[in-house]
């Protein structure tokens, strides 16, 4: 019997931990750069580019691979708005901002 009730307190421990770090993880509050968030003028083809949002560590990915800039806003409801990537200036902030 007490190996049962070993068990299944050991189950619930490692449930509660998940919830509970899981939870505390995902909040921008704590430091946690997964949470914090960038818009960018995201060029989609050769014809059109868009507003996207991407996690920090993923911008100068998209900075160096897909030719983007940086959107100076923190306005979501720019999200999927078109934008005009240009940065004629090299500094990676577009040089158009809605």
């Amino acid at each position: 019997m007490w190996r049962f009730t070993a068990v299944l307190f050991a189950i619930a421990a490692m449930v509660g931990l998940a919830m509970v770090h899981g939870s505390v993880y995902a909040q921008p509050s704590h430091g946690n750069p997964h949470a914090d968030k960038q818009l960018i003028c995201h060029v989609a083809d050769s014809t059109s580019a868009h507003i996207i949002e991407v996690a920090l560590p993923a911008v100068p990915a998209h900075l160096r691979n897909h030719g983007d800039c940086i959107i100076n806003s923190t306005d979501r409801n720019l999200i999927g708005q078109p934008c005009d990537p240009t940065d004629a200036n090299g500094d990676d902030i577009c040089d158009i901002q809605p």
